[in-house]
């Protein structure tokens, strides 16, 4: 049987060898070299901006599931960071979205009246679903595959939007922010992992949700043109 440390470091090589990570994503490439139209960006960034909308609360009911005061303490901490930019001395990260989205020429009505594509609303489905059926600590342990792989994305879309469509570095603060934040929040879903995860059964059950849930996350990027 493998130690929680050596499940982790197997884990984290699977997750970068895995073909639906969003750093592979045919979506991140057009926009890293400029081939991505405006309307496209827009379609992604609505579809995109709906889990961002639900990410306080989520952060919150991962909070109130933890039974872990050391680890609650940090929970708490990422809270304050989604809904107010504390650690990084910006603004909340939903705020940031809107800003994002606003410079693109999407108006809030357009944000929160969008049609859910299936995989976004499945994706919002599965995220809260997890916290009510899986251990807290497997909850948080599948952010390695998730949070741990949105900050090299984040900053890949970021630059290609900076050079290849002229926006500045307030329009996408959003993606530099998250290169920096998901990077600390994923050190603490490995943390947790390698404090909990010593059983096979709790690393298979982490396992097969960590990649459940990168699939989902990499179908929402795939909007029309960029859904092969």
């Amino acid at each position: 049987m493998a130690t929680s440390a050596e499940f982790v470091a197997q884990l984290k090589k699977d997750i970068q060898a895995f073909p639906k990570i969003r750093i592979k994503h045919p979506f991140l490439k057009a926009v890293c070299n400029g081939t991505a139209t405006m309307d496209q960006i827009r379609a992604w960034a609505i579809q995109d901006y709906q889990f961002r909308a639900a990410v306080p609360r989520i952060c919150m009911l991962r909070y109130l599931a933890c039974t872990d005061p050391e680890i609650a303490q940090k929970l708490w901490g990422v809270v304050e960071e989604e809904t107010r930019g504390l650690d990084t001395g910006t603004a909340g990260h939903n705020e940031l979205a809107i800003r994002f989205a606003n410079s693109i020429g999407l108006t809030q009505k357009q944000l929160e009246n969008a049609e859910l594509r299936p995989s976004t609303a499945a994706h919002l489905y599965y995220v809260e679903l997890i916290i009510h059926t899986l251990p807290w600590f497997v909850v948080m342990s599948i952010q390695i595959g998730a949070e741990g792989t949105f900050g090299p994305a984040a900053a890949a879309i970021g630059n290609g939007l900076l050079k290849n469509y002229k926006m500045n570095s307030d329009d996408v603060r959003f993606f530099t922010v998250h290169a920096e934040a998901d990077e600390d929040h994923s050190s603490l879903a490995e943390e947790i992992a390698v404090r909990y995860l010593h059983s096979p059964a709790l690393q298979e059950q982490t396992y097969k949700a960590t990649f459940r849930r990168m699939e989902l996350l990499y179908d929402i990027w795939s909007i029309d043109g960029y859904d092969k």
